[in-house]
């Protein structure tokens, strides 16, 4: 009896072990709806890549190919602080023969000491970033906007709130249904309130470690400053819903820590726009 109890343990560790570990790339699709999105833009598809740290992911491409996104967003951390960049070059030089790549910067990112050089090259490759800043974008006599700004980081909580007003401070209203690309999800209470209709972001990882039901376990270090959580983070991946403003979190591509990720699969997200005009 103890050696079949044994046997039962030793083969549930390790089929927990194969699914916990396994890193099959995973697609997940949200329809989000709104009267303020035109007629024109229905069925508009956005592809979100987010925390790619210059990660091997196998058939990360041909997938995003597959998916056949109207534009392509990355939501923060193309690279990792340190190493070469060469990878997101050459992972975006791909993505902008598929479709538009629009940009924000994300902590690992603005960490790096060749930064400039690094975005030169990204913008040779059909990369457009956006630096606290918006573009209109037009299909079928209709308009929505899409904005983005810097990652705020800074060791000092105030500092990150002035960084983000400061750069909000450069983004009116747009008057138009408005999507803003931002690297931080911790920081959604923050930026809930500011007249985007909708929010992209990553930076959480899924919380690094899932437990069943998808909750998240462990913040980024990087996050501590904005005095959130460090364990079992209120936004690790998914969709949140606020009166005004709706974000989605995606739980990132690559892998920057030492520890596997557990029970959280590599994601990218496609959001297929849908008008509620009557």
């Amino acid at each position: 009896m103890k050696k079949l109890l044994k046997t039962a343990a030793v083969t549930g560790g390790i089929l927990c072990a194969v699914k916990g570990l396994d890193n099959r790339l995973e697609v997940t699709r949200y329809n989000i709806s709104s009267k303020k999105i035109p007629t024109g833009f229905n069925g508009f598809r956005i592809l979100q890549i987010s925390d790619y740290h210059g990660d091997s992911v196998p058939g990360l491409v041909e997938e995003i190919a597959r998916e056949s996104p109207d534009i392509i967003v990355s939501t923060g951390d193309l690279v990792h602080d340190k190493g070469s960049y060469a990878a997101g070059v050459r992972l975006c030089g791909h993505l902008s023969d598929i479709a538009p790549v629009y940009a924000v910067t994300g902590n690992h990112d603005v960490w790096r000491g060749d930064y400039k050089q690094f975005e030169t090259e990204l913008t040779a490759a059909g990369v457009i970033t956006l630096h606290n800043e918006r573009v209109i974008l037009e299909r079928g006599g209709g308009k929505i906007a899409l904005s983005g700004i810097d990652d705020p980081f800074s060791m000092n909580n105030s500092k990150i709130n002035e960084n983000i007003q400061n750069a909000l401070s450069k983004l009116p209203r747009a008057g138009v249904y408005d999507i803003l690309l931002f690297h931080r999800a911790n920081l959604f209470d923050t930026l809930k309130y500011h007249g985007f209709d909708l929010i992209l972001a990553g930076h959480m990882h899924g919380g690094q470690f899932r437990l069943p039901g998808g909750r998240g376990v462990v913040s980024p270090k990087s996050s501590w400053a904005s005095k959130a959580p460090v364990f079992f983070p209120k936004y690790v991946g998914g969709y949140y819903k606020s009166p005004r403003t709706d974000m989605i979190v995606s739980r990132g591509v690559g892998n920057p820590m030492f520890i596997p990720r557990l029970f959280n699969r590599p994601e990218i997200t496609v959001v297929q726009l849908h008008s509620d005009e009557k």
